[in-house]
C-alpha cells in the first residue's frame, strides 16, 4: 500500500479528492513535503529506495496525527508488516574471478548483447516481470521521542508486473511473497498479503515517456536518459543510473538497445567487473558495479548480465554511508553497508494491450 492509499483508506471514503489522479511529480512532492512536516517530530529519515515509498507507515501515522480516525492495522506497526518479514536477505557473492577494471569487460559484453535482435513478444504495449526484495523503514508513533519505539524495519519480498503502452498509460501490480522467516501471527500474515497486494493505473507525465524508437547508439541513448523528467538535462552519474532503472523496469530492450545502455555506463561511470555470480534465481552471469553518490548518500549499484546474450538478469542496491541530515541506519538496528533493494528480472517484452500476459 503507498502512501496515498494509505490515507485515503484513512478518510474511510470521505476523501473529497478520492476521484483525482495526481501526476507521479504532484505525488513526489507530496511525499518530501510530508517527510519534512514528520522531520518536524523527529518521526523519520528519509527514504533508502525509489520504488516504495517511506511513508507506508508514516502516512498512516500522520492520518491519526490530523484526526482522520482511527485506523486499527494488524501487525506491530502502522503499515501492517508482521515482524517475521524483518529477515535481512544476503548478497549475491561473485563466485568467480577477481574485480578488475570493468570498463573493457562491459564494452565487450555489449558486443555481444547488440547482436541479441529484438525483444521478444508482439504489440505495443511493454511488459516486465520482476522479483525481489525491498526495505521499508518504519515508523511507529508521530512526535514519540523514544527511539526504540519510533523506528522500525523490514524487508518484505514483491513479485511486480508492470505494463506501460507508447502513450504513457501504465499499470502495476505488487504482490508481497509470504515472510522470510517464520513468527508472528498467522493472521496478521494473511491481512498483509491480502492488503498489500495491489494494482495501480496511472497515466505518466510526457517528459516520463520513452520514444517509441528508442537509440542504439551511444550519444543518442545518453541524450535519452539525460532527458528523463521534467527537469533540465542531466547527465550526471546519478541522473543517468536512476533513469535507466526506470527504462529496465519498464520497456522491454532490444540487443541493440541494452547494448547502448552498456556502453553509456561504460563511458559515464567507474565500473568496476566483479567476475561471474549466481543471482537469487540461482542464474549465472557477469556482475558489474559502480558507486553513485547524490545529495550526501553514497551507494553501491550492481548489475548482473546473461554472459550469452548480455540480457539483464539482476540488481541490487547498497547504501555506504550517508550524509547527516539523512539519519543513522544504527536507529534502526541497522549497520552499513546496508543492503536495500534486491530485483530479479524475470521476463520482457511486447504484448497486445495492459494487462495481457504473455
Amino acid at each position: 500500500m503507498d502512501d496515498l492509499t494509505a490515507l485515503r483508506n484513512a478518510f474511510e471514503g470521505t476523501d473529497p479528492a478520492k476521484d483525482v489522479r495526481p501526476t507521479p511529480e504532484a505525488r513526489q512532492r507530496a511525499r518530501v513535503e510530508a517527510i519534512a512536516k514528520l522531520e518536524e517530530h523527529e518521526t523519520m529519515a528519509r527514504p533508502l529506495w525509489k520504488r516504495i515509498p517511506v511513508l507506508a507507515a508514516g502516512a498512516a501515522t500522520a492520518a491519526l496525527a490530523v484526526g482522520a480516525g482511527v485506523v486499527v492495522l494488524p501487525g506491530d506497526d502502522p503499515a501492517g508488516i508482521p515482524l517475521a518479514y524483518a529477515a535481512q536477505p544476503e548478497p549475491i557473492e561473485v563466485t568467480g574471478g577477481d574485480p578488475a577494471d570493468g570498463t573493457g569487460p562491459l564494452t565487450e559484453l555489449a558486443d555481444v548483447t547488440e547482436t541479441r535482435g529484438a525483444a521478444p513478444g508482439e504489440g505495443d504495449v511493454a511488459f516486465v516481470s520482476t522479483t525481489g526484495v525491498q526495505l521499508h523503514l518504519l515508523t511507529a508513533n508521530a512526535g514519540d521521542e523514544d527511539p526504540d519505539e519510533t523506528y522500525g524495519y523490514r524487508f518484505v519480498p514483491y513479485d511486480w508486473t508492470d505494463w506501460e503502452d507508447l502513450e504513457g498509460n501504465t499499470r502495476q501490480d505488487t504482490e508481497p511473497k509470504p515472510p522470510l522467516e517464520t513468527g508472528g501471527e498467522e493472521a496478521d500474515h494473511e491481512w498483509f498479503l491480502d492488503q498489500g497486494s495491489e494494482s495501480h493505473e496511472d497515466t505518466l507525465h510526457e517528459s516520463l515517456v520513452w520514444p517509441a524508437e528508442l537509440p542504439t547508439d551511444t550519444d543518442g541513448m545518453l541524450e535519452v536518459l539525460a532527458d528523463f523528467g521534467e527537469g533540465p538535462v542531466d547527465e550526471s552519474l546519478p541522473a543517468v543510473a536512476n533513469a535507466v532503472d526506470r527504462l529496465y523496469e519498464s520497456r522491454p530492450l532490444s540487443g541493440a538497445e541494452e547494448a547502448a545502455v552498456q556502453r553509456v555506463f561504460a563511458e559515464v561511470a567507474d565500473v568496476t567487473y566483479l567476475g561471474t555470480a549466481t543471482d537469487t534465481l540461482n542464474r549465472d552471469g557477469e556482475l558489474f558495479s559502480f558507486t553513485v553518490e547524490d545529495d550526501g548518500r553514497v551507494t553501491e549499484v550492481r548489475y548482473m548480465y546473461d554472459a550469452l546474450d548480455g540480457a539483464l538478469l539482476y540488481r541490487d542496491t547498497t547504501l555506504l554511508e550517508e550524509g547527516p541530515g539523512y539519519g543513522d541506519a544504527a536507529d534502526f538496528g541497522l549497520e552499513y553497508p546496508l543492503l536495500t533493494e534486491q530485483i530479479g528480472f524475470v521476463w520482457s517484452g511486447w504484448v497486445g494491450e495492459i494487462g495481457q500476459r504473455p
